[in-house]
């Protein structure tokens, strides 16, 4: 086969390119972000960047005299490095005379598994688990009711974070189908409210938006921020919380940041957003026999990934693959995932595939019977699962003819298609 794709793989473990084998006479075209060519940034421009605050003085004065402080991160889900960025900030907080021992780090996972060590040293580091105390957020108790928003959504986050007088956050401005781009008010709502409040936030409180979406056809909203009442939402929750500096990171298809936006949280946010509309975007026709979406940056959320692939379909009936490469496999999600056969989180969602897809390949190495669990009952004759590469192609070429039209997205979980 001389079609080749080479795509990153194996996030947290060992990540690397791994190359994939195509059929010869298939019609094969990959796409990637806009930003792809873009640098990598480096330490020093880490600190330049945290050091040139948008709407806020420096860190460094802001901390002074503060007598307690958490830092706020991402987790495992996400691809930011946070390892990469903290050491700048913790110089920062140096700086201002905090003391090692007034820090700790809190895993900002919403609804999400509580990781151990062995996770989380993946995402900040073996050297700050030997300088600080390292915490994940449990979303079922501790929590401090703080009042509602002018969207009528009740307040609750971590009581730990809340003793804090002086909370810094951690993540990246990436994609997301609820909040059109993820980090900002993110790292507070989910990250460390309460189930209850996560629950009533992404469910009963924006149905009416989420109903707007389904009826115009657009029930994802990969890349709809501008106006989301979710996002907006989430951002009156940070600020009511009292964030007090963000950093947020714009990265590349491996997870390394090539911008960094720090300071004040609105200000921030949306200055990322705005370099983020254009980083994100890829342009593919909407006509592919076949669409093969890679999940990296969002490996053990890789159904994220369908976002992107799924309009790029044609709507003649096609086949799509989702390659799902992380050791981790599916994160276990509280709020929307299954516990059981027939039980799960509160806001249990299913996806719908629609009517135009054929077949949905889910291909892992790490093969999860549960995943299963993700999809409507009606496309469960859709899914197949498998966890040998030259199954997927044996099934494709049984289904196409030799000319069939391929488009491969090097990381659907941070693209935003047209």
């Amino acid at each position: 086969m001389a079609n080749v794709i080479k795509l990153p793989a194996y996030q947290w473990y060992d990540p690397r390119e791994v190359a994939y084998p195509l059929p010869d006479g298939w019609k094969v075209t990959v796409y990637d972000i806009a930003g792809a060519g873009r640098p990598v940034m480096t330490y020093d421009q880490i600190k330049i960047a945290i050091a040139s605050p948008h709407g806020a003085p420096r860190l460094r004065e802001i901390a002074r005299g503060k007598k307690k402080v958490v830092i706020l991160f991402d987790d495992l889900t996400r691809g930011t490095k946070v390892s990469k960025i903290a050491p700048a900030v913790l110089e920062e907080l140096k700086e201002a005379g905090i003391a090692d021992s007034q820090i700790e780090f809190i895993c900002a996972g919403g609804a999400h598994q509580v990781w151990d060590r062995a996770d989380l040293v993946k995402k900040l580091g073996a050297e700050i688990f030997n300088r600080f105390p390292v915490y994940n957020h449990v979303p079922f108790m501790n929590c401090t009711y703080l009042g509602n928003t002018s969207y009528g959504s009740r307040v609750e986050v971590n009581a730990e974070v809340m003793s804090c007088d002086l909370k810094v956050g951690i993540g990246g401005i990436v994609p997301h189908a609820s909040y059109g781009y993820g980090g900002g008010g993110k790292i507070i709502m989910p990250g460390v409210s309460s189930y209850d409040a996560i629950s009533a936030h992404h469910g009963p409180n924006h149905e009416v938006f989420r109903a707007e979406r389904r009826k115009a056809g657009t029930p994802f909203n990969y890349g709809f921020v501008d106006g989301n009442p979710m996002t907006l939402d989430a951002l009156e929750m940070a600020k009511m919380a009292h964030l007090d500096f963000l950093v947020d990171c714009l990265m590349n298809h491996w997870g390394d940041s090539v911008a960094i936006y720090a300071g004040a949280l609105e200000a921030t946010y949306w200055a990322g957003v705005r370099e983020a509309k254009t980083h994100y975007r890829v342009d593919a026709p909407q006509d592919n026999d076949i669409v093969i979406a890679n999940a990296f940056c969002k490996g053990d959320e890789a159904y994220h990934a369908l976002q992107t692939a799924l309009p790029h379909v044609t709507r003649k009936g096609g086949d799509l693959v989702l390659m799902v490469s992380s050791p981790l496999g599916w994160v276990y999600h509280y709020l929307s995932g299954s516990h059981g056969r027939t039980i799960g989180g509160r806001n249990l969602a299913k996806l719908a595939l629609p009517e135009h897809i054929n077949h949905a390949i889910i291909y892992s190495e790490f093969p999860e019977l549960r995943t299963y669990d993700r999809f409507a009952e009606k496309d469960l004759g859709k899914i197949l699962l498998m966890s040998k590469w030259d199954d997927v192609i044996a099934s494709l070429e049984k289904w196409h003819g030799p000319g069939a039209k391929t488009a491969v997205f090097t990381d659907g979980t941070i693209q935003v298609s047209s």
